[in-house]
């Protein structure tokens, strides 16, 4: 896989090749980045049997990742919750797929309080509440999100990008996740290579999720 830096707009320019000329739908890929990212934590976390897992998850196709990754973690036997920074009827495909499958595993958790003190027990908490669409300030449930992610001081991976952070720029919607390790898929993001955006994103890795060759040409 070449290594190739991309604004938000040329990528989504490559989603939509991916789709149109070479049929892959939005749902697949959602299923490898999310399968990319557990790897990560699941790597992360291996040598403790008792290792519990936090994944934040926002509406869009950044928490559907968010989400794919759960349930890979829950398969592969490590203690995983998600909390949702919105309500439900918000949530729209492929995200919602997901979402209906995490119901039924029993993985979300509605009662923001008890997964907020939950915090302080965990290991890792994955950072899938804003994705690269992310044009406004950040504010509500997601802010009161960010701020506890960053509080409570565990080893965060953040999901594409920090949430919170411009894609283009690397510029700061108000606040961001300041992540140990962000996991980018398929292509880099410029924001995440700026002075500012390298401080939120720490570590980045880049990861394949199945764009065919011919898009990074």
């Amino acid at each position: 896989m070449k290594r190739v830096i991309l604004t938000r707009e040329q990528l989504y320019e490559k989603e939509r090749q991916a789709y149109e000329q070479f049929l892959i739908p939005p749902l697949i890929l959602m299923e490898n980045a999310g399968r990319q990212t557990a790897i990560e934590v699941a790597n992360i976390v291996k040598k403790n049997d008792r290792a519990k897992v936090v994944v934040i998850a926002g509406p869009g196709n950044n928490g559907g990742d968010g989400m794919v990754a759960a349930r890979y973690l829950h398969c592969w036997g490590i203690s995983v919750s998600v909390l949702l920074t919105f309500e439900p009827e918000k949530i729209k495909e492929p995200a919602f797929t997901n979402y209906k499958i995490l119901v039924k595993m029993n993985l979300i958790c509605h009662d923001r309080e008890i997964l907020w003190n939950r915090l302080e027990n965990v290991d890792v908490v994955v950072d899938a509440i804003f994705g690269i669409g992310l044009t406004r300030n950040v504010g509500g449930k997601e802010k009161e999100a960010i701020d506890a992610i960053n509080k409570a001081g565990k080893y965060v991976i953040s999901v594409d990008i920090p949430s919170g952070l411009d894609a283009n720029t690397g510029e700061v919607y108000g606040i961001a996740v300041k992540a140990n390790q962000t996991i980018t898929f398929g292509f880099g993001k410029k924001g995440l290579f700026t002075k500012k955006g390298r401080y939120y994103a720490g570590k980045i890795k880049i990861v394949d999720i199945g764009y065919p060759p011919e898009l990074y040409e």
